[in-house]
């Protein structure tokens, strides 16, 4: 299908689809309903064949909103291309609802329950998503959600991308300069703020969150710019060759329309705004559930448990790396006798500071729960890379390529490196070097079926045990 075609190349989540389908669904059924009460009363009951109307109404909608690209990305971005496509919609459907009426000789329902109908699921509809979208374009403008973006090389190409960045307000793009070293007229200097070289230290001072590179390919300054930018966390796209960077696999992002195509060297699924908020949201929701419902039958127990076995607090907390390499407080149930070596050594087998309760917790990972707390206000996911000790991190990424690259997600309890048997010590490089390549392709791979998997299978290797966990 052409619509599929087009998502499929959108900078835009399909999870948003499917929102949007579902919420569009929500509002037609209570549209249908509201009719139903103004014509028979509030205290009539649905019949069965309105009941089978309704379904077929819905799925009426979803055929004639994909046809009439309802949910395509440009046309969510306007309150007047919503009412068009909406109201476009809406004729298909009434289209498809007068064939199937005709053609079973369905004539028993009233013209004022359909008109009733249709005037309620044309205002909801429509009205919802230009709230929606209101709230969007405010929530992406407030200052904290800001992103200071730059461009190297003042081209055609980069010059479009500029106009697209300062002509579409909701993307909340707060741009900072072109870098280039070529001479340009006195009044192409206000946009300019160096050459070449002075990217590196531009981006650090002023603390850019994207650069874009928009100069013919030149490959070595690519990769050096490229370099740089996963090392601090800073989102980098070519605007046009990708000859610089020998990546397995690349993502092209289409700007305004197809017009402005973006390749990065990796796919991001956790960059877009619509995926974070479905991960965060399943987090908390998450986290919730345990913390409300499995505390307060675990921690007593096991607090106790720890209190009589060895002395020392109950709760262990670590500074850990985060999300582009900020330090938080990762919380554990202590499982070793206090020592001094907690902050620089990691647990080996057969460890003499483990407490006997402490290799209960470890095998059957329960000395994790806490982290559910971290999950709760934001500093971790369920689901993520594992968090390292400082120390470890700035080790690793001295020795290991692309280990930072891990860190552009939230850190998590649980993972796919993990699942797949890469838990507990690294004895050399090369066992870090292959967790690395499972987190990283995590990041590339994300979704919430995913996650759900590697939830399942987490609890499935807990119940059977693993050979790595001490």
């Amino acid at each position: 299908m052409y619509f599929l075609n087009r998502l499929k190349k959108s900078r835009y989540s399909k999870s948003l689809v499917i929102f949007l389908l579902l919420l569009d669904a929500v509002l037609i059924a209570f549209s249908f309903k509201a009719a139903y009460v103004l014509v028979y009363g509030f205290h009539a009951d649905l019949q069965n064949y309105y009941a089978s109307l309704m379904a077929i109404f819905i799925l009426s909608w979803v055929v004639s909103s994909l046809f009439s690209e309802v949910y395509l990305p440009e046309n969510l971005g306007k309150v007047s291309r919503i009412l068009y496509t909406t109201l476009l919609a809406f004729i298909f459907h009434v289209l498809i609802i007068a064939i199937y009426l005709y053609g079973f000789k369905a004539y028993q329902y009233p013209i004022s329950f359909l008109a009733y109908t249709y005037l309620g699921s044309l205002i909801t509809v429509s009205l919802v998503k230009a709230i929606l979208l209101g709230l969007y374009r405010r929530y992406r403008n407030l200052d904290i959600h800001q992103k200071r973006v730059i461009i190297i090389g003042y081209t055609e190409s980069g010059r479009n991308l500029h106009e697209f960045f300062t002509t579409n307000k909701s993307l909340a793009y707060q741009f900072m300069g072109f870098f280039d070293d070529r001479f340009f007229s006195p009044d192409v200097s206000p946009l300019l703020r160096g050459s070449l070289r002075d990217v590196k230290d531009y981006c650090l001072r002023e603390n850019i969150d994207e650069m874009y590179y928009a100069l013919p390919n030149h490959i070595e300054y690519v990769r050096e710019i490229a370099q740089f930018a996963d090392t601090n966390y800073i989102y980098f796209g070519l605007v046009q060759d990708v000859g610089g960077l020998k990546q397995k696999k690349l993502d092209t992002h289409l700007f305004d329309d197809g017009k402005i195509p973006i390749v990065t060297p990796r796919r991001e699924p956790l960059r877009f705004f619509f995926n974070r908020q479905v991960k965060r949201i399943f987090d908390v929701a998450f986290s919730s559930l345990v913390i409300f419902f499995l505390f307060p039958f675990v921690i007593p127990p096991i607090a106790l448990a720890i209190t009589l076995d060895s002395s020392g607090p109950i709760f262990f907390k670590q500074l850990r790396s985060g999300r582009n390499g900020k330090p938080f407080w990762c919380y554990k149930f202590r499982t070793m006798k206090v020592n001094a070596e907690l902050e620089h050594k990691q647990a080996e087998k057969q460890d003499s500071r483990i407490t006997q309760i402490g290799s209960f917790l470890r095998k059957t990972s329960l000395d994790e729960l806490p982290q559910f707390f971290n999950v709760l206000i934001g500093n971790m996911s369920v689901v993520g890379p594992r968090p390292h000790m400082l120390k470890h991190t700035e080790e690793y990424s001295e020795s290991i390529n692309n280990f930072k690259i891990r860190h552009f997600i939230n850190s998590g309890i649980t993972g796919y490196a993990q699942v797949n048997g890469f838990r507990g010590e690294t004895k050399d490089n090369s066992m870090m070097e292959m967790r690395v390549i499972y987190d990283n392709w995590y990041l590339e791979n994300w979704s919430l079926s995913l996650d759900l998997k590697i939830i399942f299978k987490t609890v499935w290797n807990a119940v059977r045990g693993e050979e790595n966990a001490y």
